[in-house]
């Protein structure tokens, strides 16, 4: 298990001048798929339904176990919110954030001490905090709730919008990560297995298990990203692939692969329109920004595959770091990678037709997340005890 040093630099450093050059000469022909007729351009999901998608860290766990278990940050006092540099960083009472989402008219952080807090994106303020189970990862709106993933207790808490208060607590399977809404249920991603909660009676009504390698019981990562719509529920695997679910009866319809190198795993999913997007990270450690591109070759980065076809479209560069979070925005796109060395985070934007970068933000430590609210992204960052709240532009 390799235990990266921390090395004494400013926090925030970034070397731009290199992610920009490196973007800017690779050549990605050996790996991108023949495109789709009409995929020169991205769709954009209709409606509100593409702010209520989750952006889970099917990362955290891997990456922190990584380093020997669960990193705990010095502890900070909440307040209110505060400027850092272009951002502003709004505290959070309790544990360290651990995942985010939009619903309701609101950001919900999820809390590593069992809490999913509430915060106002306008006001920038806390409006409430809600006890969930140990250790929650992700928070998403579905059948007039937001639903919580607890991954310490292997359990889901639906939650009532309207007064905040805990509707019923569900037990899932192992280490539950992302959810999502399609065919009538409530689908989560465990360790194990794809499981769908019948919103009418709260019971596990289906469970649609991963295959995996012979000598394998499960999957060798602590949870899997998930996002699922009408389409199919789309769900990445620790072994480089990509399944898509029947969302009315759980059947496995496809299994795509996305991932050529064995020193990465598919991680967080979010549909855009009729192109499905998986971000993707390092299963081992490195140093240094940017480390990704001469350790993990060209895989590092983020891939989109048409639910048309089922075929990889796109292949995303993202300057080197290993990405655990990945909002398509209209033609922009917005990716959360780290410095493992460092724990620093940065979030990387790329336009259409994204081979360059257009810049690269130092958001906090270990920030794994990104979602829209209000005009701005809202990214958790563990080491700060904090949601940083920054523009989408430079």
């Amino acid at each position: 298990m390799v235990t990266p040093v921390r090395r004494p630099r400013p926090r925030g450093w970034v070397d731009l001048d290199y992610a920009r050059e490196m973007v800017r000469s690779r050549d990605l022909d050996e790996e991108r798929e023949t495109l789709s007729v009409g995929a020169s351009s991205p769709g954009v999901r209709s409606g509100g339904a593409r702010y209520l998608w989750v952006a889970v860290v099917a990362v955290l766990a891997l990456v922190l176990s990584g380093l020997g278990g669960y990193r705990w940050a010095q502890s900070r006092s909440s307040g209110p919110a505060a400027t850092h540099g272009a951002a502003t960083l709004v505290r959070l009472p309790g544990g360290q954030p651990s995942g985010a989402g939009l619903a309701f008219g609101s950001v919900w952080v999820t809390t590593w001490d069992g809490s999913v807090v509430r915060i106002d994106p306008v006001a920038r303020t806390i409006l409430a905090t809600v006890p969930v189970g140990p250790h929650p990862l992700a928070a998403r709106a579905g059948f007039d709730s937001v639903w919580v993933t607890n991954s310490g207790d292997g359990t889901v808490t639906r939650i009532d919008p309207t007064d905040d208060s805990v509707m019923d607590t569900i037990r899932v399977g192992p280490a539950p990560y992302q959810l999502g809404a399609a065919g009538g249920g409530m689908w989560v991603a465990t360790q194990s297995a794809a499981v769908e909660i019948d919103p009418t009676s709260d019971r596990v009504v289906r469970r649609t298990r991963y295959p995996h390698p012979a000598a394998k019981e499960t999957p060798d990562t602590a949870g899997v990203g998930l996002a699922a719509d009408e389409s199919g529920v789309w769900i990445s695997t620790a072994v480089g692939t990509v399944l898509r679910l029947r969302p009315d009866t759980g059947r496995v319809v496809d299994t795509i692969r996305v991932l050529p190198s064995s020193h990465t795993s598919p991680g967080a999913v979010t549909i855009q329109g009729r192109l499905v997007w998986v971000s993707n990270y390092a299963t081992d450690a490195g140093a240094g920004p940017g480390v990704g591109e001469p350790v993990y070759g060209r895989s590092v980065g983020v891939v989109a595959i048409d639910s048309s076809t089922d075929r990889v479209v796109q292949r995303v560069p993202s300057a080197g770091y290993p990405i655990s979070g990945v909002l398509p925005d209209g033609r922009a796109l917005f990716l959360v990678g780290e410095d493992y060395s460092t724990h620093d985070s940065v979030l990387i934007r790329t336009d259409w037709p994204y081979q360059v970068v257009s810049f690269v933000r130092p958001v906090g430590g270990d920030s794994f997340d990104v979602v829209p609210a209000d005009g701005s992204l809202w990214i958790p960052s563990w080491d700060e005890h904090a949601v940083y709240v920054v523009p989408p532009t430079e």
